[in-house]
């Protein structure tokens, strides 16, 4: 037996976007109609409704605070929660606005049953704080209806289902109100007296686009579904009901959201080396703020950790409206494990070290050298940020080069040993500056290793130490 599970959240995306709590009471209002479409909890308890226009709800509760409806961000909503039920459900399709069906029989075997499965689908909503209704059926369109009319009442036993859809309202159906109130004339009010009507008979009253849908309901024709594909990216936000100017005050918001990323990564076994902290500001301005991890993290507390010493360093410049975190680069790979008996254990290594200076004080602050193609050694190399990558690479010299190299070479002083050498070096004809140098590997007195060079003049020069 086919079983499928619909699911529709009225108010997906108040509940997602903005998140109200239980004492808010909050709106959006649809700027065309200029009518309520959605409402929080604290808003019906006020006895407000949906379709109310905003004269009306004003005078009602005058602590409701109104925001635009945008059908694009509930579609970016609806695909959100999809990420979200998809480690649960493979199957998933969208239903826009506000409706997910959910193919849950293939994967009835592997949580030993509807219930369990249920459960988690339960779990993830209820953490994710959005309201829903819910249906079972045979069929996409059955499970549909159930969750319109039946909401609440979940059963997986076929003829509980097939009894349940007979005695479905027809004004629940999801048609359009002209052929509901042909139905009305007609003396049809329950969804089985439509079904048992002839094929026949349903073509010569009402348009063939009702003929399908209940086609689709009893399973005679396929409902078309395009299935749900996960992004390969990571994007939320998060609307504040009200500006906030104080650090302290969004980092809960913030960790929020990097939770939710984290979720995102544990669940594709992956990682991510880098996210984006974007703000919106009061005067519609944007402001971002890149944090760099020593390498692919998915771990909530390691990231935080980075948030706060890159806040550290910046300043709010305006009230925020809105805050958003957005990850691009997601790896399959997980980064390598640390010995288990390693002395170091607990300790940071070089690239966390790396990531935790550069969260603190900037990633221009945080340098390396990086090799550059000329052959004259004090302008072979430059300072470039540690996470920056040459493109292309410089190759790297073939002979030996200090550790330490002088600015400016100085004469030698003392007696040295050669050890290795010479290394002729002639460049910079082409500049009006040439040199012609041999440099030798040297050890002095103190047994320390230099790099030296010898000019055309029998002079010699120290130029650097090796470690």
């Amino acid at each position: 037996m086919s079983l499928w599970l619909y699911l529709h959240c009225p108010s997906l995306l108040l509940d997602s976007l903005y998140a109200p709590s239980s004492v808010q009471a909050v709106g959006l209002v649809s700027e065309q109609e200029g009518r309520l479409v959605q409402l929080s909890v604290a808003a019906s308890t006020h006895g407000l409704s949906t379709g109310m226009g905003l004269g009306a709800a004003a005078l009602i509760c005058h602590q409701l605070a109104v925001y635009p409806y945008c059908a694009v961000k509930e579609q970016s909503a609806l695909e959100q929660l999809a990420t979200q039920l998809y480690p649960l459900v493979a199957e998933i399709s969208l239903n826009p606005p506000k409706g997910l069906w959910l193919h849950v029989s293939p994967m009835l075997a592997l949580y030993q049953g509807f219930t369990p499965l249920w459960q988690a689908v339960t779990q993830t909503l209820v953490e994710s704080g959005i309201r829903y209704q819910a249906g079972v059926g045979q069929t996409p369109r059955a499970a549909e209806l159930m969750a319109y009319g039946h909401a609440g009442k979940i059963s997986t036993d076929p003829e509980h289902l097939q009894a349940a859809l007979q005695q479905l309202p027809l004004a629940a159906a999801p048609l359009p109100e002209t052929v509901k109130t042909q139905f009305t004339r007609l003396g049809l009010s329950q969804l089985g007296e439509l079904i048992a009507l002839p094929t026949a008979s349903l073509t010569r009253r009402f348009p063939r686009t009702v003929v399908d849908y209940l086609a689709e309901v009893r399973g005679a024709q396929p409902t078309p579904l395009r299935y749900f594909q996960p992004p390969l990216q990571f994007f939320q936000q998060r609307v504040l009901l009200f500006e906030l100017s104080e650090q302290a005050h969004l980092l809960p918001i913030i960790e929020n959201l990097v939770s939710a990323l984290c979720r995102f990564l544990v669940q594709r076994s992956a990682c991510t080396p880098a996210l984006t902290l974007g703000f919106s500001l009061r005067d519609g301005c944007e402001e971002t703020l890149p944090v760099m991890a020593a390498h692919g993290e998915k771990d909530v507390e390691r990231w935080m950790a980075l948030v706060r010493l890159r806040l550290a360093s910046w300043q709010v410049s305006q009230p925020v409206t809105a805050v958003s975190v957005t990850a691009s680069q997601i790896d399959c790979h997980q980064p390598g494990q640390t010995d288990l008996f390693s002395a170091q254990q607990g300790e940071q290594n070089r690239d966390e070290l790396v990531a935790t200076l550069a969260a603190r004080l900037g990633e221009e602050a945080v340098m390396r050298l990086a090799y550059v193609d000329h052959h004259r050694p004090e302008t072979a190399s430059q300072h470039v940020p540690y996470h920056h990558s040459a493109t292309p690479p410089a190759s790297a010299p073939t002979r030996p080069r200090p550790s330490l190299l002088l600015p400016q070479p100085t004469p030698l002083v003392g007696k040295v040993t050669l050890r290795e050498g010479p290394e002729r070096i002639v460049t910079g004809w082409w500049e009006g500056a040439p040199i012609q140098r041999d440099y030798f590997i040297a050890q002095n007195a103190q047994q320390q290793w230099l790099w030296v060079f010898r000019t055309p003049e029998q002079t010699w020069f120290l130029h650097g130490w090796f470690s």
